[in-house]
């Protein structure tokens, strides 16, 4: 699918979704979403498949589970990372096989001949694409076939059978012209070109890759668009167009930059590299291909690397920095023999390798080298001699077969010969017969002579059946100017009829204009009442937080004041009555005491109600400052924050902390745990909690009446700030309690998933 449809699909899977309903509708929509992300945004397609997996376990909707590891394997897969696609698809067929949907079962087939032919293992690949295309032809879907032959056509392109390959492409490509699939004719189109430029069809090979910029620009797909462009530079290459070579690189380069695809980008490299390599532009093809060989190491992608590294060296060679060269030389012979490179990699390797021994007086490790080549060049020697034997034997049988066909023929000519002879007897017969046909011929005269003078009597007779077609034909001619006015009278009501539905289909019209007028002016003062109701819950919040804050502050400067007043007095009596009695001392003490408790506990009140912490420095510091008061001895708290450098509303600030606030109380309280992990994590549109412990856990269907209540509140607080909060928890699994805060315009429509 190209990226532009990409982001309309995106946009218009965003607007269904709704978090606040949680059913196998909002499943699939996650999991459509994923999938298209996996595309453009692994992060988003990680994150959205979690959810679709998350609510999937919960509501035990197999078919969500099965959808949510597809969007996971085709990153994996658009990656070239079969190794990690595998395993994923190979889950996913077993829920397939286990519901019996032979429709998603063709679907991974396809996904697994498509890894196979990534890891190189093309019979297993085959089979799979030959198990897809059964089941696919079963279910008469055409659009998935178009796919499948498409993949079959790569295939067999890697494996180098062309006639193959060029046969499900086309069918390919008449599948999606036919049924107008604008996502895959572009890739199509380039890879049939690529099959004429390995047979050296030049002309045509340029028309299919132009036809494949030209379909991959409409359809916005800008990596396909971008090997269309690599494979028009390598036609330009081979005719020694090297300028317009380049100049097609660097516009795929482009391309695969703007998608980030790392082994495009390697591609370009490398082939700019080799140009310059042919143009004797040895330091500039040395720098692309550097660029290249650390691309590819970090997508680990070895293919072709021991031929870029031997370019590498035949470059330093030209340069006459022999060191080097050896030293690239040495790494691309390890590199070869480690991965397995082909015949015409090593050839070219020794052959350089004894250039370079040569021009450093290394004489009999260049002949070493030399005989190599030589045994390599002798041995497709060899295999050319033995298939030109076999074209030799296959000629001979065949001529031995027309030789013996033409005997057949000399033996049905003498037949033929008979044959004739016996028809030649049977034509003289016939000449007889005709001359006794010419006597009677001569009679048949006289008597046509005799006819002539009835055909006379005749013309007369026409003649006057002439003469009355023309009156006839006057007639006719009446009759059509008749039937001309009738049409023009027919015209006229035409036309009024025609005014008459025209004033129809504008009133119609007017009607619609009128009805869409209404239906905006409804959505905006539905939008009016959303936002008055947003606004409504922000100023409840801050009221209550305001109504904390005068408590607080009451609390402190009032009661607190008049207590601590209390307690000083009550210190200044007990120094002055140095001759109470003992019992007298210790009714003093013990009232001293308990005022200062109630001093403490006013103080303690009234951080809780409203932390110093969070009003002068912040959410993170008020949970630290929380933190700290909690006794590290009975249960170890980890707290981590990350983006929060930007400033939260107050009132998200506020309701963040109390949920915090009660959540880690019903941990100390509850849980029995010895460890609870804190995250803390803002973006630029969203904040997410994570609260984490490894405590008994509850049911959360089980729960005591107070205890819901609890929940209850937390999930309203939240409720006022449109976020979402999840509890995942089982008896003796400990606890996560998910917390996520959007932080976008509240008129920004589902902008946030």
């Amino acid at each position: 699918m190209a990226n532009g449809q990409y982001l309309q699909e995106i946009d218009s899977l965003r607007k269904k979704i709704n978090p606040s309903i949680q059913d196998t509708t909002q499943i699939n929509l996650l999991n459509q979403l994923a999938f298209y992300y996996s595309f453009t945004d692994s992060v988003q397609a990680f994150r959205l498949s979690q959810q679709a997996t998350v609510l999937s376990n919960n509501l035990r909707y197999k078919p969500g589970i099965a959808n949510a590891g597809r969007a996971i394997s085709n990153y994996y897969i658009v990656k070239r990372v079969p190794q990690k696609a595998l395993p994923l698809l190979q889950q996913e067929m077993a829920y397939w096989i286990q519901l019996q949907r032979p429709a998603e079962i063709a679907t991974v087939y396809t996904a697994l001949g498509q890894c196979f032919l990534l890891a190189n293992r093309f019979e297993e690949s085959a089979g799979y694409f030959k198990k897809s295309e059964e089941l696919l032809l079963k279910l008469h879907n055409t659009r998935a076939l178009g796919t499948l032959y498409h993949n079959a056509g790569s295939l067999y392109t890697e494996k180098g059978d062309n006639d193959l390959a060029i046969e499900y492409l086309i069918k390919s490509l008449g599948i999606q012209e036919t049924i107008g699939d604008t996502k895959m004719i572009g890739a199509t189109q380039s890879n049939i070109g690529r099959l004429l430029y390995q047979t050296k069809n030049y002309p045509k090979a340029i028309e299919y890759f132009l036809m494949s910029i030209q379909s991959n620009t409409k359809a916005q797909d800008w990596r396909n668009l971008g090997i269309a462009h690599i494979n028009l530079a390598n036609v330009y290459a081979e005719q020694l167009n090297y300028p317009r070579a380049l100049e097609e690189l660097n516009k795929g380069l482009v391309r695969f930059k703007q998608v980030d695809f790392k082994r495009g980008i390697q591609l370009c490299a490398n082939n700019m590299g080799a140009i310059n390599l042919r143009q004797g532009n040895f330091d500039t093809s040395i720098h692309y291909f550097k660029e290249g060989l650390k691309i590819a190491r970090e997508n680990q992608n070895q293919s072709g690397v021991a031929l870029i590294e031997q370019n590498i060296g035949f470059a330093y060679t030209n340069l006459k920095n022999y060191p080097e060269a050896l030293k690239w030389f040495n790494q691309a012979e390890s590199t070869a023999a480690k991965y397995g490179a082909d015949q015409f990699t090593h050839g070219e390797i020794y052959n350089h390798r004894a250039t370079l021994d040569s021009m450093m007086g290394n004489y009999a490790s260049a002949l070493a080298y030399r005989t190599r080549v030589m045994n390599m060049n002798e041995k497709s020697l060899s295999d050319k001699v033995i298939r030109q034997v076999n074209e030799l034997q296959t000629k001979y049988e065949t001529e031995r077969k027309e030789y013996r066909i033409n005997l057949l023929n000399k033996s049905d000519s003498i037949k033929s010969l008979a044959i004739a002879n016996q028809q030649l007897a049977i034509n003289q017969n016939k000449y007889q017969i005709a001359q006794q046909e010419l006597e009677l011929a001569d009679a048949e005269l006289k008597i046509v002579s005799d006819s002539l003078l009835l055909s006379e009597q005749n013309e007369k007779l026409l003649r006057n059946q002439l003469e009355n077609n023309i009156k006839q034909e006057q007639i006719n001619n009446l009759n059509k100017l008749n039937r001309i006015r009738e049409l023009e009278v027919a015209q006229k009501n035409n036309l009024i009829a025609l005014v008459g539905i025209s004033t129809i289909a504008l009133l119609a019209l007017g009607y619609l204009l009128y009805r869409r007028n209404r239906l905006q002016q409804e959505k905006l003062h539905h939008r009016k009442i959303l936002q008055q109701q947003q606004q409504a819950a922000i100023d409840i919040i801050t009221a209550e937080e305001e109504e904390r804050k005068r408590i607080a502050s009451d609390l402190h400067d009032g009661i607190g004041q008049l207590i601590s007043a209390a307690w000083l007095n009550l210190k200044a009596l007990s120094n002055q009555m140095n001759q109470a009695s003992a019992e007298e001392a210790q009714l003093i003490g013990k009232t001293l005491e308990l005022v200062d408790e109630s001093c403490k506990e006013v103080r303690q009140v009234s951080h809780n109600m409203m932390p110093n912490a969070l009003l002068m420095k912040g959410l993170t510091n008020a949970v630290k400052e929380f933190i700290a008061r909690v006794d590290q001895r009975s249960i170890r708290i980890n707290l981590q924050t990350e983006g929060l450098n930007t400033s939260i509303p107050s009132h998200i600030e506020s309701v963040l902390y109390r949920v915090i606030q009660e959540t880690v109380n019903n941990v100390l309280k509850h849980a029995a745990a010895s460890e609870l992990d804190i995250s803390i994590h803002q973006e630029a549109d969203s904040i997410d909690v994570m609260i984490e412990d490894n405590g008994k856990g509850f049911n959360i269907n089980q729960l005591p009446e107070d205890a819901g209540i609890g929940l209850q509140n937390i999930r309203s607080r939240i409720g006022y700030l449109r976020g979402t909060v999840e509890w995942n928890t089982a008896p003796g699994k400990g606890t996560v309690v998910a917390i996520y805060i959007p932080l976008n315009n509240p008129d920004e429509k589902n902008k946030i998933v």
